[in-house]
């Protein structure tokens, strides 16, 4: 690979414009299982029931069904038995629904949950990406529940906010992102589909806690997969984060940079605002995913080829070592790229921090 399509993506991931969106792919190297295999062992574990009502779903876009897609639905069908005046006449009750997503949450934290463990491939990213020259920090999305960069970041002793004062029981209170009395972070950490260590109390307040496994469980797990109306009136967490997200693509900077890692894009609220921003006006925003490959190949092809075609030629997706769209590189610089599998989040880490000792 030339030292100028090396210099390239550095400048991609290291520039002072760039933030960063961080999906399930990201935690494989530190032994998460993929949401394919979450959704797998969880089921495995909970009442037939509730794996009943995951057979009659479908997925979207390229992929099958999966526990989030569960969840949604039974909050989507909480909400809508909300609305009605008898809901003991509709199949799935209320007592049920609350019940199971409450198992369901409690066998994802069983399968993510650890000792507050780092990950020395997420230390070596974070410390190559850390923005030196910011006067508010390097800001990274993670739809991920696990705890994988936050321990990380305590480990390299670097200064983050998450959106929580507070410690062991610290609450939710977004001003932290930009509170001027407290030094500036390295890092500014937004849980866009929120974490196994966050609980709501009854009060309605948001905490983030101590979470090594089930056990330590003793309110509702904050985890929400997509954006749906049915959870804005539930967690004003969400569409703080979601907002803050879709205001950062939107940020005026000149070399505006969205970089995707780990990230399938079958999500299609998070698409659609990464879209929305690419085409507000005036925005300046790029964006570089790295996607690893899927075994429906031709589907997959055919949405990358779509998201580009509304990016007004600014969306640009390395995929797996097959394809490429875009045109932030030519199609040597594009081959060369794909042969270095920067899907692989070890390989990227390898490639701009140098390979681990």
């Amino acid at each position: 690979m030339s030292s100028d399509t090396k210099e390239r993506v550095l400048q991609w991931l290291t520039g002072s414009d760039t933030c960063f969106l961080i999906g399930a792919g990201c935690s494989r190297c530190a032994g998460k299982p993929l949401i394919g295999e979450l959704t797998s062992k969880v089921l495995e574990n909970v009442d037939p029931t509730i794996k009943t009502e995951f057979d009659g779903l479908r997925g979207t876009g390229t992929r099958p069904p999966t526990i989030e897609d569960l969840i949604n639905y039974l909050v989507r069908y909480q909400y809508i038995l909300q609305t009605v005046q008898d809901a003991d006449k509709h199949a799935l009750k209320p007592a049920w629904i609350d019940t199971s997503l409450l198992a369901i949450k409690k066998e994802i934290v069983n399968h993510i949950a650890d000792a507050w463990a780092d990950s020395a491939v997420h230390a070596r990213f974070l410390q190559r990406v850390a923005n030196k020259w910011s006067t508010s920090g390097r800001d990274i999305f993670t739809l991920n529940y696990d705890t994988l960069i936050e321990a990380t970041l305590d480990g390299l002793r670097y200064q983050y906010v998450d959106g929580f004062r507070g410690s062991r029981r610290g609450w939710f209170d977004p001003s932290v992102f930009e509170d001027a009395s407290t030094c500036i972070p390295n890092f500014r950490i937004h849980k866009l589909h929120g974490s196994i260590n966050w609980l709501r109390e009854d009060s309605g307040y948001v905490r983030r806690a101590v979470v090594s496994s089930a056990d330590d469980i003793k309110e509702t797990v904050v985890v929400y997969p997509s954006e749906q109306k049915y959870l804005q009136t539930q967690f004003g967490v969400y569409e703080t984060l979601i907002g803050r997200f879709r205001s950062r693509l939107r940020a005026p900077n000149v070399n505006n940079c969205l970089v995707t890692l780990g990230y399938s894009f079958n999500d299609e609220h998070i698409n659609e605002a990464i879209i929305d921003a690419i085409n507000a006006t005036g925005s300046n925003l790029t964006v570089i995913a790295f996607v690893g490959p899927d075994p429906k190949a031709a589907e997959q092809q055919e949405q990358m080829a779509k998201i580009e075609a509304r990016s007004n030629n600014r969306f640009n997706a390395f995929v797996g070592n097959s394809f490429y769209v875009g045109n932030a590189l030519d199609a040597h610089e594009a081959k060369t790229l794909l042969e270095a599998e920067l899907w692989k989040f070890e390989s990227l880490v390898d490639y701009i921090a140098g390979v681990a000792a």
